[in-house]
Order: C-alpha cells, then sequence, then structure tokens
C-alpha cells in the first residue's frame, strides 16, 4: 500500500524554521492563533502543519486544553515532555485499534482471509 504523505516544501521548512526561533524566544507556549499571526498563516490546520513538521526534530509540548504549543528547553520542562509523550502513544494505540479492522476487511476481501468480524 502506497502512503500519502504530504509534499515537505521549502516553504514549510521555512515556516518551521522561524517557528522554532519564535517558541525558543519566547519561552512560553504560544496558541495557533499567536503562531498564524506570527508566521502570517491564517489556516489553522496549516498552523498544525508547521507545527508537526517541526516536531519531528525539535522537543515540542502541546496541551489539549487549548494551551498551544512550547518548545521544551529546561529540566522544568520534562514533566509536560513525558505528557507530551504519553498523549502521542496513546493516540497511536487507538489508531492502531482502528487500523486492525481494515486490514481485517481488506485480507477478507482481497485475500478471502479470514471473517468480516464485527
Amino acid at each position: 500500500m502506497a502512503k500519502c504523505e504530504k509534499p515537505i516544501t521549502d516553504n514549510m521548512k521555512d515556516k518551521a524554521n522561524k517557528l522554532y526561533f519564535f517558541l525558543k524566544g519566547i519561552g512560553r507556549y504560544a496558541t495557533k492563533e499567536e503562531i498564524g499571526e506570527y508566521l502570517g498563516i491564517k489556516n489553522e490546520r496549516s498552523v498544525r502543519d508547521v507545527v508537526a513538521l517541526l516536531a519531528t526534530k525539535k522537543p515540542i509540548i502541546s496541551k489539549s486544553n487549548s494551551c498551544g504549543y512550547k518548545l521544551a528547553q529546561t529540566i522544568e520542562d520534562l514533566e509536560e515532555v513525558e505528557n507530551t509523550w504519553g498523549d502521542l502513544s496513546s493516540r497511536i494505540e487507538e489508531l492502531e485499534k482502528r487500523i486492525k479492522p481494515l486490514i481485517e476487511f481488506r485480507d477478507k476481501v482481497k485475500y478471502n482471509i479470514g471473517e468480516n468480524k464485527q
């Protein structure tokens, strides 16, 4: 099965680099709105894409309660880093559960293997 990945453009890389220096400089959480304004991005999805790209290279802490995003820089950030790590691990586990029935269906239809269980 071919992966469907978003292209990483030079513009995205530039924005991620700019975001890194912004978060490093402010040393606190920045909201999506704040980041969008700083980067000149109006679309919330595009802001999340830039944050996600940066988070593949730098330790970005995120809080689901709308606090926003922060660059981990000090020992005081360790607990929040571990919380973000736990949240991501939990999402991975949930997605893996959702993938299993899709694989079972594909195997049944494509290879006539197993049953289509509910």
